[in-house]
């Protein structure tokens, strides 16, 4: 496993992502989805008003929902049947479904959007895996999964991808970090020491201890 520094990882991987108004990873053409992710299809659809009222109003199609990539990159998606999903820019699978939806409806609304599973682990109250999509950032990570318990630290952060292992410390607020996701990620949120978690009891105690001795020797 290889580890990568802290400053110079970040910073590549951080320029890497073009600037998308907060996204956290990258436009829906840079995603690849895998098995175990998902095709969320949100439809619209117009329907024609009667006599009475011709206005066109719309209703929530019958085809929309999550549909998961099972173990052999292949989604059955609506209109479509099975259709290979994993390794594709995820700009051919939405094309593709606008398609169909435009071929057999008039005036349909489709929204596509691609979830990327992406573990959650430690330090946080409701540790999983969790579907992400492009508008998370980590801070919306962290909050999904119950945000982190009082023992987290904010200095030991890792994102684990693959064979490579990057070090995140946040000096101020999750939300300024925006980091570019990928499906199969893990974000491993570390304790903080014994030390650093009692030190308030300890320099209480240290200061009694002190005020002690300091009464003992003036009593004398």
């Amino acid at each position: 496993m290889r580890a990568l520094t802290l400053v110079p990882a970040l910073c590549a991987l951080i320029a890497a992502a073009p600037p998308l108004h907060g996204q956290a990873f990258g436009a829906t053409d840079e995603v690849r989805l895998g098995p175990g992710d998902v095709v969320r299809i949100e439809a619209m659809l117009a329907r024609s008003g009667s006599p009475a009222t011709p206005q066109t109003t719309t209703r929530r199609g019958d085809d929309s929902g999550d549909y998961t990539v099972d173990a052999d990159g292949l989604a059955l998606l609506p209109l479509l049947g099975l259709v290979r999903v994993a390794d594709r820019p995820f700009v051919e699978v939405r094309r593709e479904i606008e398609r169909a939806f435009a071929e057999e409806y008039v005036g349909a609304t489709v929204r596509v959007t691609p979830l990327v599973r992406v573990a959650l682990l430690g330090e946080v109250r409701a540790p999983g895996l969790l579907p992400v999509d492009p508008t998370m950032t980590l801070a919306d990570v962290v909050a999904a999964a119950g945000g982190l318990t009082p023992s987290a630290n904010r200095r030991d952060i890792r994102l684990w991808r693959e064979d490579e292992t990057v070090l995140l410390a946040v000096e101020g607020e999750l939300v300024g970090l925006r980091i570019p996701l990928r499906s199969g990620d893990r974000i491993v949120i570390g304790r903080r020491s014994w030390a650093s978690e009692n030190l308030p009891f300890v320099l209480g105690a240290g200061a009694s201890v002190v005020a002690a001795v300091l009464t003992a020797l003036i009593v004398r």
